[in-house]
């Protein structure tokens, strides 16, 4: 089978780690097509970040889009994807829809078509485009769309229950570490006062939808409470004006670590994890936590709620606000024993593998739906 991925970029993020671990599993069996749409060549804002991730088995063709609503950049999608002539357009992101909406309009009633959902319905796929294209492509069926969560699957069936949609659990492939465990070993234990100390990992690019300013202000507080945590934030953006209004309040046991290329190592070498968003599809972090076998702590949203069993391997507040946060934390470190005891039972099942996820979308790939 013959198939296209086309994303935005490969910059630092859960939809572009999936994309690339997708398309490597699926280059095993299968002819498969990375585009890459818009991105500095250069990688000079971490466009490429994964691209030296990628199986040689996949080809990546870069298309180099300047802006979304030129008709140049929108020709080019549409006739490279059309010189591979495939099996399989399969669209991930919001992103990707803006940047290749002529060819996913001009060339789906020729190639069948797929759209992987990455958040729930408040993460921007009530609106703009996306509504258009439920309205008009996805009504006639001439695009299946894939969620990656039972909860973001029964949202998306109750409000578009005329749509083609299907339900995929999101997969990750396992954490491994890498040459520089030893280091991040002794990094991480600087973090901690003592050996009683429960060290957080949080791991995700800082914007208004990771909800990091809720994240932080639990923490300040419950430090200044004498609880005996520290938390390390892993991730792009703490640059911004809004990163570093994040740093300037944050107690001086929250430690900002920037980009870090072997995450698994700082997973691997925590007590626990840590989400605070306000919207998700399936994060492909809690997946990683999950595969390090430490218990996360998380706001109740979509994935999140599939994937964590409240109270038994890991903890979801009740709410969004900062006393139901800081509640979920303190619980966790109440049961951390428990906690850890029941995780690590469930490391190494692959459930969550991204090789039963690739399986699953060969076989939604071959449907006749």
């Amino acid at each position: 089978m013959k198939i296209v991925e086309v994303i935005f970029s490969l910059m630092p993020g859960g939809v572009e780690r999936f994309t690339v671990d997708l398309a490597n599993e699926l280059s095993k069996n299968n002819e498969v097509y990375l585009l890459t749409l818009q991105a500095d060549e250069q990688n000079r804002d971490g466009s490429f970040f994964f691209k030296d991730e990628l199986s040689s088995r996949v080809s990546h063709i870069h298309i180099g889009m300047k802006r979304a609503r030129t008709m140049k950049g929108q020709l080019k999608v549409a006739n490279t994807i059309a010189e591979i002539n495939p099996d399989i357009v399969h669209y991930q992101s919001s992103s990707s829809l803006r940047h290749s909406f002529f060819a996913l309009y001009s060339l789906s009633f020729k190639y069948r078509t797929f759209i992987t959902i990455h958040s729930d319905l408040k993460g921007g796929y009530d609106k703009g485009l996306f509504r258009f294209v439920c309205n008009t492509l996805g009504i006639i069926h001439k695009v299946t769309f894939v969620c990656l969560s039972q909860r973001n699957y029964m949202d998306f069936v109750e409000y578009y229950p005329q749509l083609n949609i299907r339900h995929i659990d999101n997969g990750r492939s396992p954490l491994k570490q890498t040459n520089l465990y030893e280091l991040v070993c002794r990094e991480m234990n600087g973090f901690r006062t003592d050996s009683q100390t429960r060290l957080f990992i949080h791991a995700a690019r800082c914007c208004p939808a990771k909800n990091q300013k809720l994240l932080i202000d639990s923490f300040n507080e419950l430090i200044e409470e004498g609880y005996n945590i520290s938390l390390v934030v892993i991730g792009i953006g703490y640059d911004t004006e809004d990163g570093a209004k994040l740093k300037e309040i944050s107690n001086d046991r929250i430690h900002f670590l920037g980009l870090k290329e072997n995450v698994g190592d700082y997973m691997l070498n925590s007590d626990l994890f840590c989400l605070s968003s306000l919207y998700e599809g399936m994060p492909i972090t809690l997946l990683e936590s999950k595969s390090a076998g430490i218990p996360a702590v998380s706001t109740p949203v979509c994935g999140a709620v599939d994937l964590i069993k409240n109270g038994v391997d890991g903890v979801i507040s009740d709410d969004f606000t900062i006393v139901s946060y800081k509640n979920a934390i303190v619980k966790s470190l109440e049961i951390y024993n428990e906690l850890n005891s029941n995780i690590a039972r469930e490391k190494g099942k692959d459930y969550y593998s991204i090789a039963r996820c690739a399986k699953q979308y060969i076989e939604c790939f071959n449907s006749n739906d």
